[in-house]
């Protein structure tokens, strides 16, 4: 009927429009928001860091190309109006294949699978195309509603979302590494130490660019516990961590450190070790070595350096009211539990120092008595945790036994 005809042409327009925008809406905030940071650790790396991927940029370039490949598969396909959505199957395969990539791929290039899955669903889809069309010419074109016909294009295109969201198999946590070396590479050490701080799953090499992130601050020793440390020294530092695809590495931090860790160093320790006894070494040399000393929960060696470095210029009985959040808290752990109630640090009886910061005894000693409230292991856990897991004392006490509890949160 031909007066039907404009009314057909308003609905396939709106059809086109709207799966339009709800695509490329789609594609833009996933690629910017979910997958920007790993498609920008395969361009450094594929490109051998001759190239940066802008993140915002990347997005709005990626979406133009795949809606540009869904115009030419809708002019080519010429599918009816109430099916025009099958038309972005293929820039939805493009999207799939383009950001299901972990740090395996981005090492070892592979497609992986897709070299037989892309190839089987583009003989599915043309197949599926053709009968999509016998079926509709063969039909008659009864008016229908624009929601009844607009209805099926909807689930389709929200089907392809599900689908494209769900293939990718990267990690949350790998997701935060790469962020927060983009924005350590930036610069944005405050934005790095932010990165992933409301969640309790965290890596090495997470913990060690936050670490990092923190020491250029100047606050390593000062917050160092606010966050999930799961992994001892190595949370710190790793020299035998050496997987070329880094665009911030190991030898950064060395470097940071004072010196870059040569290839006869196989140790972390070594590596403290032979700057320190140097003259290359600065303050967050020591800081990172009396942290890693913390994270192995070697008190009495942290006591020795501790004198060495942060109070020489001291008397050994005097007040240390400007010491490190962290080293207060472990010198409360050092000493004579009694004497320790009151800030007096004696060991063997003998009066080492005194902590006169007046809040940090206060919480050591309320600590103890919630961690005395519970005779229940696990509730003493989780109880502790919740005031006081930003504290040394929790860490030295439970994060042992706590680890894989606190990373299922």
């Amino acid at each position: 009927m031909k007066h039907d005809r404009p009314s057909q042409q308003n609905t396939a327009g709106i059809i086109r429009y709207s799966c339009g925008i709800l695509f490329m809406l789609f594609s833009f905030f996933y690629l910017f928001c979910l997958q920007g940071e790993i498609l920008a650790e395969a361009e450094y790396v594929y490109s051998k860091g001759l190239n940066r991927y802008h993140l915002l940029m990347g997005a709005i370039i990626i979406t133009a190309i795949l809606q540009l490949v869904q115009w030419a598969v809708s002019k080519l396909s010429q599918l009816p109006a109430n099916r025009h959505a099958l038309s972005y199957i293929p820039s939805a395969l493009l999207l799939a294949i383009l950001t299901d990539i972990d740090r395996d791929t981005i090492q070892h290039f592979s497609f992986g699978p897709w070299v037989w899955i892309a190839p089987l669903i583009i003989i599915m889809y043309v197949a599926l195309v053709i009968v999509v069309r016998t079926i509709h010419s063969s039909s008659d074109d009864a008016v229908t509603s624009v929601k009844s016909q607009i209805f099926p294009d909807f689930i389709i295109m929200f089907v392809l979302m599900l689908i494209v969201g769900w293939i990718p198999t990267s990690t949350d946590v790998y997701h935060y590494e790469l962020k927060a070396e983009r924005l350590i590479m930036e610069k944005d050490y405050e934005g790095a130490a932010r990165v992933g701080e409301t969640s309790l799953r965290t890596s090495a090499r997470l913990t060690q660019l936050r670490m990092y992130a923190l020491s250029k601050m100047n606050q390593l020793p000062e917050r160092i516990f606010e966050y999930p440390q799961y992994d001892g020294s190595k949370g710190l530092l790793d020299v035998t961590d050496t997987i070329p695809t880094y665009r911030f590495s190991p030898q950064n931090i060395c470097f940071h450190l004072g010196a870059l860790c040569g290839p006869s160093v196989h140790s972390t320790d070594r590596f403290y070790n032979l700057v320190l006894n140097d003259s290359i070494w600065n303050q967050h040399t020591v800081d990172y070595y009396l942290c890693s000393l913390l994270l192995d929960k070697k008190l009495n060696t942290f006591c020795k350096k501790l004198e060495q470095y942060y109070l020489q210029n001291d008397s050994i009985d005097g007040e240390h009211a400007q010491l490190p959040k962290a080293y207060k808290e472990a010198l409360l752990l050092i000493g004579e539990p009694a004497a320790a109630a009151k800030g007096l640090i004696v060991v063997h009886h003998d009066s080492l120092t005194t902590v006169t910061d007046q809040e940090v005894i206060k919480r050591f000693n309320a600590y103890k008595e919630l961690k005395d409230e519970w005779p229940n292991q696990i509730e003493r856990i989780n109880k502790t945790h919740r005031e006081f897991g930003d504290t040394y004392w929790w860490y030295y006490d439970f994060s042992h036994l706590a680890k894989g509890e606190l990373q299922q949160r």
